[in-house]
């Protein structure tokens, strides 16, 4: 059987197709939306990379309950507990807009 992702996970996220990991710090954006930086590494042990499941805003999302296809749901960095962001600004560095799908 597969295992499921629930509440309360943590997990790395892996884009597979550049083998690299959503990864954080305690590092701002100084211009665009000002929050915290997210970028890709390579590197396995990176303790920056693990990220929350919680639930959306305002909803309880008990611990150990099972994340249903398609569920809106909160990452959050666990080293700083900053929350996963998307806005309409580009990178201040590369000048892209960020665009995710997280599929679990």
């Amino acid at each position: 059987s597969l295992a499921v992702v629930t509440c309360g996970s943590v997990v790395k996220l892996l884009n597979t197709r550049h083998n690299v990991r959503l990864h954080s710090h305690d590092v701002r954006y100084g211009s665009g939306s000002g929050q915290q930086s997210v970028t890709g590494v390579t590197s396995v042990d990176d303790s920056n990379s693990y990220w929350r499941i919680r639930g959306k805003t305002a909803t309880v999302c008990e611990r150990g309950t099972p994340i249903k296809c398609g569920q809106p749901i909160r990452l959050t960095h666990v080293n700083t507990g900053r929350n996963l962001h998307s806005h309409h600004f580009t990178s201040p560095l590369s000048g892209n807009q960020l665009l995710c799908k997280v599929i679990l």
